[in-house]
């Protein structure tokens, strides 16, 4: 019996051996399923740094949008104030348009008024003319009277 209990007991090693090894392969695999989580976590742990990263950059991006629609803002603002100095560029030249009609319209009646004096002028020396004619027909007159005056007189004189 010696060599069945020597049987046995090798048996027993060999079944022993075997659950060492199931038990080694057993935290073998405890030991992988432990890495493959510690690479979840760190994938997990990357990809929320990547989610972080892409965060970060949209609001960069969103910044740049404002920045951009506030820099169109004061586009559009200068725009405005372009047109607006156009409009009033518009304004002054009318208002000069409409000084340069009121001079044309003053040197008008200026020279509507220089003509009415002209005719004036003109009229005062018809007027002067004609006084200036009957007085030489008076004094025409005056000297045919005279001169009557004196043949008369001389004629009685020597009669």
């Amino acid at each position: 019996m010696s060599e069945a209990v020597a049987l046995v007991a090798a048996l027993v090693a060999e079944v022993a051996a075997s659950l060492a090894l199931v038990v080694a392969v057993d935290a073998l695999d405890a030991a992988l399923v432990a890495d493959v989580a510690a690479s979840d976590a760190f994938v997990v742990a990357v990809d929320a740094e990547l989610v972080a990263d892409v965060a970060e950059e949209a609001a960069l991006v969103a910044d740049v949008l404002a920045a951009l629609a506030c820099d169109v803002a004061v586009v559009a603002e200068l725009a405005a104030l372009v047109a607006d100095d156009a409009a009033f560029v518009s304004e002054v030249e009318a208002l000069d348009a409409d000084v340069d009609a009121s001079l044309a319209f003053v040197e008008a009646v200026d020279s509507d008024e220089a003509a009415a004096v002209a005719e004036l002028a003109l009229a005062v020396a018809d007027v002067a003319l004609a006084v200036a004619d009957d007085a030489a027909a008076v004094a025409l007159e005056a000297a045919a009277v005279a001169l009557v005056a004196a043949l008369t007189a001389s004629t009685k004189s020597s009669k």
